[in-house]
């Protein structure tokens, strides 16, 4: 069984994620579903309280993928390849060829 699952590419780079994503998206929709917003929100349908925490928590995890993306978006700028992005438990990897010549951005 693969632990990475490819749903998409976005400038020729892989975006995968790791099975792990899948229990902290549960988690997090599951927390804001059963907790936060009914104490907020307190006249929605309980299929509203779901549907609601589903998108905030891919909205999450939409933001932790712009962030590799920008990653991504360096390092090709500066001629470094990128081999993947991966979203997993602990946010998102951006696997690059190499390490950079230098620190700084060359241009």
């Amino acid at each position: 069984m693969k632990s990475r699952l490819k749903i998409v590419e976005v400038w020729g780079i892989p975006i995968r994620i790791h099975l792990s994503w899948l229990l902290v998206f549960g988690l997090v929709t599951w927390s804001l579903a059963a907790g936060y917003f009914p104490g907020e929100y307190p006249g929605w349908s309980r299929v509203s309280y779901w549907a609601i925490g589903a998108v905030t928590a891919l909205a999450f995890f939409a933001s932790i993928l712009i962030h590799e993306l920008g990653h991504s978006w360096v390092a090709r700028r500066n001629g470094i390849p990128i081999q993947s992005i991966t979203l997993f438990v602990f946010g998102g990897v951006a696997r690059i060829s190499r390490e950079p010549d230098t620190p700084g951005v060359a241009r």
